[in-house]
């Protein structure tokens, strides 16, 4: 989640930058022309305090909610986002790609799972398996019942999910993982890792010239400006930092699993 992504401006939405750092502290640039920002100047912008990072959880969950409503239909929304960003990109090419991802998740043995930012139901129905649906937007999950019925569904935070320990099998989640902000990453994870012995993360891939991360303001057709924190990432480097081994790596979706996932028999898949 085709909606291809969660963190896409809907229709009519606009976007400005921040700024943001590609992880090379200290270097002045890199292979995708990001210069570094210090990690004092990234803090200063999420903010320290613990009030200040729940009125941007909360602002977040505001945002993605009512934004359901406006999003553009099936990959103009991803193609948008990415145009929205400076990367000259046919449709036809993040199809492609939408077209490899899905049949990777659809050729997973079939499980329990939970798919946990679910969003609308982008990719539920490419689980392969029985499971639930969680996340925290009411009607994002009222567009799922409409396009996944036979999956239940459950409001609540994907850092706290009210999911008995070792429950399922596998945990799915798409395009939520790099909304997290630092503090939030070890959390999310944890629980993964509580309620399922197979962790799956898709998420957005890095075109030459996107930043790794950044700071983006958002603003709806109905009114309303919200600032989100975006990551982009090279599949190596998500697979690293979450412990797995990249599924697929294209530009525009990463895909990467925990090495211990019995349904992963695919090596790293790169597009055609």
């Amino acid at each position: 989640m085709a909606n291809v992504s969660p963190s896409l401006p809907g229709r009519g939405a606009t976007m400005r930058h921040f700024g943001g750092r590609c992880g090379l502290v200290g270097s002045s640039s890199c292979k995708h022309g990001c210069v570094p920002i210090p990690d004092d100047s990234l803090r200063s912008v999420i903010g320290e305090s613990p009030n200040e990072r729940e009125q941007h959880r909360r602002s977040l969950w505001e945002y993605y909610d009512r934004r359901v409503t406006g999003r553009l239909p099936g990959l103009a929304n991803a193609h948008a986002y990415w145009t929205g960003l400076g990367v000259t990109v046919e449709v036809e090419d993040i199809a492609a790609e939408a077209a490899q991802v899905e049949r990777l998740l659809r050729e997973l043995s079939a499980v329990r799972f939970v798919e946990v930012g679910a969003g609308p139901g982008t990719f539920t129905g490419c689980l392969a398996g029985r499971g639930i649906a969680i996340d925290q937007s009411r009607r994002a999950l009222d567009v799922l019942r409409t396009v996944a019925p036979g999956v239940p569904v459950i409001q609540a935070d994907a850092t706290s999910l009210p999911v008995p320990a070792h429950a399922v099998d596998r945990f799915f989640s798409a395009h939520l993982y790099g909304l997290l902000l630092p503090s939030e990453r070890e959390p999310f994870l944890a629980e993964a890792h509580r309620i399922a012995s197979e962790v799956v993360i898709l998420d957005a891939g890095r075109p030459l010239g996107v930043r790794a991360e950044e700071w983006q303001e958002r603003t709806l057709p109905e009114g309303g400006r919200y600032r989100v924190f975006r990551r982009h990432f090279d599949a190596d480097a998500l697979a690293a930092e979450v412990g797995g081994v990249v599924l697929f790596g294209g530009q525009f979706y990463v895909l990467v699993g925990t090495a211990a996932v019995p349904g992963i028999a695919h090596p790293d898949v790169r597009p055609q």
